[in-house]
């Protein structure tokens, strides 16, 4: 008996969500056939007993879903706030952590960037006075060879030497020295 009015059930549903008749004919339909159904079923207290169980075990499976339901809900929102907890947290520290990083690296950019520019003041000075040096140097061999060459004069009053020595090293005046 269990097994039929499982089936019967079973069956009634599996009817319901396949039905190829409009709402109001499945109705009619399904209320003439249940009450067929109803006639030819005995009308005893083991009938309605069963009935009472499914529909209690039906209620409290209802009931222990609906608790897991919450449950579940409960679990989500606490793991949901967890995480949130857990993600504040770590933007926090990558926060502090950037924050830590970038201050260890002005402090230690800081004597490097001192020392570089002090190098750089070092070398152009060392520049400016090496060439200070160089242009006294230049200028005091420039008085040397001037005082040290002066131009001999000829008795028709031009130089044995050209206007500019170190331009034409090579240079003899034909005036003076007509040989060559």
């Amino acid at each position: 008996m269990n097994n039929f009015l499982k089936g019967v059930l079973f069956g009634a549903g599996v009817g319901l969500l396949i039905a190829p008749m409009r709402g109001q004919e499945m109705r009619n339909l399904l209320t003439q056939r249940f009450n067929e159904l109803r006639g030819s079923l005995p009308e005893s207290d083991q009938l309605n007993q069963y009935t009472q169980q499914v529909t209690n075990r039906v209620s409290q499976s209802a009931n222990n879903l609906k608790g897991y339901a919450q449950q579940a809900a409960s679990t989500v929102r606490n793991s949901a706030s967890n995480l949130t907890s857990i993600a504040q947290n770590a933007a926090t520290t990558v926060k502090q952590t950037t924050q830590d990083v970038t201050d260890t690296t002005k402090q230690a950019a800081k004597p490097v960037v001192q020392n570089t520019v002090d190098t750089a003041k070092q070398t152009a000075q060392n520049a400016v006075d090496t060439a200070k040096q160089t242009a006294q140097n230049t200028a005091d061999t420039a008085k040397q060879s001037a005082a040290s060459e002066k131009p001999k004069t000829t008795t028709t009053g031009t130089t044995d030497t050209a206007p500019f020595p170190s331009a034409y090293p090579d240079y003899v005046n034909p005036e003076t020295n007509p040989k060559r």
